[in-house]
């Protein structure tokens, strides 16, 4: 996986958000921050791709994530997504 350094600006609350965190979980404050950016990334591509007609499978593919966290973030998004509830339903049973 290749990955790039960037510089970002971020409003005080979320610094000192991050900052309470990165205490928390005795972890530097750009690793929480990381993990932060990465899942809401992530998120986002799931709801893009998935829209565009995608199957569970492949988003879970493109995002690198497994298909019981894909599954996840749609039941969390399901209010924004028509039609997720039909999809889950097939899985699990195939499951």
């Amino acid at each position: 996986m290749m990955s790039e350094n960037i510089n970002v600006t971020l409003p005080d609350n979320i610094v000192k958000y991050l900052h309470m965190k990165s205490k928390a979980e005795y972890l530097p404050m750009s690793a929480v921050a990381r993990k932060y950016i990465a899942k809401s990334v992530v998120q986002e591509m799931v709801v893009e791709y998935y829209k565009q007609g995608f199957s569970i499978k492949k988003l879970a593919e493109i995002t690198d994530t497994s298909i019981a966290q894909i599954m996840e973030i749609l039941r969390d998004l399901d209010e924004e997504l028509e039609g997720i509830d039909e999809e889950l339903i097939e899985i699990e049973e195939m499951s």
